[in-house]
């Protein structure tokens, strides 16, 4: 007679799905660590089907380091007007958009360059939101080329005032000003115009200046109108926008909108 095999000891049957131990809730945090991580996969799907930027393009990607929230607001709800709308406008003046009033050279502005906006607008339509590439300039967004953004067809670009197609992109500054009284009112100035960018540009060259010299201040301008002779006689003179720096105000002396929550539960009527 053989001896018995010995017979090899069983691990025990695995719990079913219905039998094994439940896992231990998600905190919050690692709630919204999973949504913000999908949020920036959507992101990064999104963007891997954008065309494909010409190997010409001087453009410089920078990361998107926005959170999912506020990518969403800039999506919804572009910040790039403060306050009231400045435009110089086609009789040569500087008016508020809502009422068509003058700005009369003898007031005083603190313009709170830190807060420039620049960048490419395509205006789609009565009714449509615009397109918009656009950032801070002294948060470090780089500009795009134009080249980049398509629309390069001028065969189906919309005939401009002067008879010629218009580029449906436009090259837009918008600068935040603070009115120098007991107001502190504060304005955004829009130019998309060659004269105008001109303008902006002195005032930031002026700012970078201060800068350098380190001297912690926004400058103080007055929004006057200047001029040239145009080399066509029948055009005459032609009067340009001029932003002329006056002064300088310290950045801590600058108004701060109230953001505070009794500022936002105030139980005054507003109307």
């Amino acid at each position: 007679m053989s001896p018995k095999t010995a017979t090899k000891p069983q691990p025990p049957p695995k719990p079913t799905a219905l039998e094994a131990t439940p896992r231990a809730p998600r905190t919050p945090e690692q709630i919204r660590a999973e949504q913000m991580a999908q949020a920036a996969a959507d992101t990064a799907k999104a963007k891997a089907n954008l065309p494909a930027v010409a190997p010409t393009s001087t453009a410089v990607a920078l990361p998107d380091n926005r959170t999912p929230v506020q990518a969403y607001l800039d999506e919804i709800a572009p910040a790039s007007i403060v306050g009231r709308l400045v435009k110089f406008n086609k009789d040569g003046n500087f008016v508020t958009t809502d009422d068509d009033a003058v700005i009369g050279d003898d007031v005083d502005f603190v313009a709170l360059v830190d807060q420039t906006l620049v960048g490419w607008i395509k205006f789609a339509g009565e009714g449509a939101p615009p397109d918009r590439i656009m950032g801070l300039l002294y948060d470090g967004f780089v500009m795009p080329a134009r080249g980049t953004l398509g629309d390069d067809d001028q065969a189906k670009w919309e005939i401009g005032l002067n008879g010629q197609p218009q580029d449906p992109w436009s090259h837009q500054i918008y600068v935040v000003l603070e009115r120098r009284d007991e107001s502190h009112e504060l304005f955004t100035f829009v130019t998309s115009s060659i004269t105008g960018r001109r303008a902006i540009g002195n005032l930031l060259r002026h700012y970078d200046r201060m800068e350098r010299a380190n001297a912690n201040a926004f400058p103080i301008v007055r929004l006057k109108v200047g001029g040239f002779n145009h080399r066509d006689d029948r055009v005459g003179w032609v009067k340009v926008p001029v932003v002329a720096v006056v002064g300088r105000a310290p950045k801590e002396s600058a108004a701060k909108p109230d953001g505070s929550i009794g500022a936002d539960m105030s139980d005054e009527i507003p109307f």
